[in-house]
């Protein structure tokens, strides 16, 4: 039996054969004991990362709707943005923002800018010390290590807030912060400064899993008139 819990049994039966003990100091034993026994233990930035990793893997498809700002060091110049990022396993992303397209099937990219009226089109490349919007949002990027900050609040729920740092030196995102959800395990903000000390913050406003979005909408269809850049 736990040696605490002895001690504050042997407490309160010696103060039934009449030693005097003031009532307080056994219910201080009480409340010592049991925050010992009840409380659950600290998860640390590890587990909480491997539910975060366990979640996603159960997600086939996402529609995440986010707030989007931009601060550059140099510059100092702040740019907002809303967007819409569609997400399918097997390397397959859609994002919208500002009107901006960027479509991948997972071997082709399309990139169109309204502005210039203009489609660039690439190979799709996995590189893991890239960075970009599917890769914060769609679940936490490979190559870092996570360290536990604490719980915020964000939005109607908590959250944990991990920084995770980068284990190679030439990674273009040295460090980054994630709040993750302590109950859905979905990652609800991020926020990272880049090699150029560019800060990008990003907030999920809404996100639905498993909706079952066809592979349609994972290739572009060119507008009438725009100028196409084929780089294969």
């Amino acid at each position: 039996m736990n040696r605490k819990l002895n001690l504050m049994l042997n407490c309160i039966i010696n103060e039934e054969r009449g030693w005097s003990m003031n009532r307080r100091v056994v219910v201080l034993l009480m409340a010592v004991v049991l925050s010992g026994v009840i409380s659950p233990a600290k998860e640390t930035g590890e587990e909480i990362l491997k539910k975060v990793k366990d979640k996603y893997d159960t997600i086939n498809d996402a529609v995440v709707k986010f707030s989007q700002r931009t601060t550059f060091e140099l510059s100092r110049v702040e740019h907002a943005a809303t967007g819409t990022l569609y997400l399918k396993k097997d390397n397959k992303y859609r994002v919208e923002v500002d009107g901006q397209t960027i479509v991948t099937n997972g071997e082709i990219v399309w990139k169109y800018s309204p502005q210039q009226q203009q489609v660039l089109i690439d190979r799709f490349k996995m590189d893991e010390r890239t960075f970009s919007l599917e890769r914060v949002l769609g679940g936490t990027p490979s190559g870092f290590l996570p360290t536990l900050l604490g719980k915020e609040r964000v939005g109607k729920s908590d959250a944990f807030v991990l920084k995770l740092t980068a284990k190679d030196e030439d990674s273009f995102v040295q460090s980054m912060k994630l709040w993750i959800d302590d109950g859905t395990w979905l990652i609800k903000k991020a926020e990272y400064v880049d090699a150029g000390g560019t800060r990008t913050d990003y907030v999920v406003n809404d996100v639905k899993t498993n909706v079952g979005l066809d592979d349609s909408r994972f290739t572009y269809q060119i507008p009438e008139g725009a100028e196409v850049v084929d780089l294969r």
